[in-house]
């Protein structure tokens, strides 16, 4: 049997993962192990590793993450397809995508007799309240219940952001503290302040508050942290501004507050990633300060900026990159997308200008 894992509980799909991978290779000791990311690959990884048998390994045990990540120009589909139709029963794979819904697998890969779909919704409010009670039980530590709102304010709501936060706070008390026995929103909160990075989205932050000078202080951040990593801050900054265009279209079409954050997507002419709907409660204050500094013709602007400067930022030498996303940050904030227009045809030192 092959796998889809679907939905927004990643910590329930990593378990679920590692029992099956146990499973396989208690059946195929000498299972070959192979883990594909989207992004990195465009299917043909992925077509090899479910294709070609092993000369060393009798099994493939093929894991395929970040799925949702795919577009319409991708093979996944395609080599997933090819490997059901063969027959092959010398492999499985298990794909982990954040979709919420089946629809776009496509009817061939979801009638597969050998294919299963297994969804794994968030917990309950008062599930992720005890989860997380217990989990600090666990390392040693109780835990209020105003500090179980700081976690679940301060993570995504699933179990493995809330399983990587307890973690790593009951490792830092630990060191930092043997004597702590009970974790405050204080020490959460420090913690934070403590460990915090930039990224894209303090980056969108800075932007949304229409502050330049915080901007380029968190650009600066970002890229002398990691010279790439400016190139996901741009994804996630064009990845945002598409869900504020979504969230002000459907205010503009009378939906209320709640219904436009809960149904916000990114939609736009450029390749969209296949994600689900909804912008995150934490983010809400941050997606209404945005929407009041970028009124929905703004955005429209913004996006299709954004969307031509995509190859120019990404393509950039990190000799030049600081110098173009000060650039790009500056029509952003201050132009709202408007692009400086510069004419050749100017007259120089009191000279003609250049006539075509």
């Amino acid at each position: 049997m092959n796998y889809f894992l679907l939905g927004p509980e990643e910590g329930q799909k990593a378990d679920w993962l590692n029992e099956e991978k146990k499973r396989v290779l208690s059946e195929h000791p000498d299972a070959e192990i192979h883990q594909i990311f989207v992004g990195d690959d465009k299917g043909e990884d992925l077509d090899a590793a479910l294709s070609q048998q092993s000369l060393f390994s009798s099994f493939r045990f093929v894991i395929v993450k970040q799925y949702e990540n795919r577009t319409a120009r991708d093979t996944f589909d395609k080599a997933i397809i090819s490997f059901l139709e063969s027959g092959m029963d010398d492999a499985e794979f298990v794909v982990i995508s954040s979709e919420k819904s089946s629809t776009k697998l496509g009817k061939k890969i979801t009638d597969s007799k050998n294919v299963s779909v297994i969804m794994f919704w968030e917990m309950f409010d008062n599930q992720k309240r005890g989860w997380i009670k217990s989990a600090f039980q666990k390392e040693g530590f109780f835990i209020s219940d105003e500090g179980v709102d700081e976690v679940l304010f301060s993570v995504d709501n699933n179990t493995a952001e809330m399983r990587n936060l307890v973690s790593a706070l009951a490792i830092y008390f630990h060191a930092t503290d043997k004597s702590k026995h009970e974790i405050t929103p204080d020490d959460i909160r420090k913690y934070s302040l403590q460990t915090r990075g930039e990224d894209g989205n303090t980056l969108f932050q800075a932007i949304a508050e229409c502050d330049l000078e915080h901007a380029e202080s968190i650009l600066a951040s970002i890229i002398n942290a990691d010279s790439t990593a400016s190139g996901r801050a741009f994804s996630t900054i064009v990845q945002r501004f598409r869900e504020l265009e979504s969230y002000e279209e459907l205010k503009a079409s009378g939906q209320g507050d709640e219904s436009a954050f809960a149904n916000a997507e990114a939609i736009t002419p450029f390749t969209a990633f296949y994600q689900g709907k909804g912008i995150k409660k934490r983010d809400w204050p941050m997606f209404r300060k945005a929407a009041s500094s970028y009124p929905l013709p703004d955005t429209r602007r913004i996006i299709k900026y954004l969307g031509k400067m995509d190859t120019d930022i990404k393509g950039t030498g990190s000799e030049w990159i600081s110098m173009m996303f000060s650039s790009l940050l500056y029509t952003i904030i201050m132009r709202k997308g408007m692009e400086e227009d510069i004419c050749i045809n100017e007259p120089l030192l009191g000279g003609e200008g250049l006539r075509s």
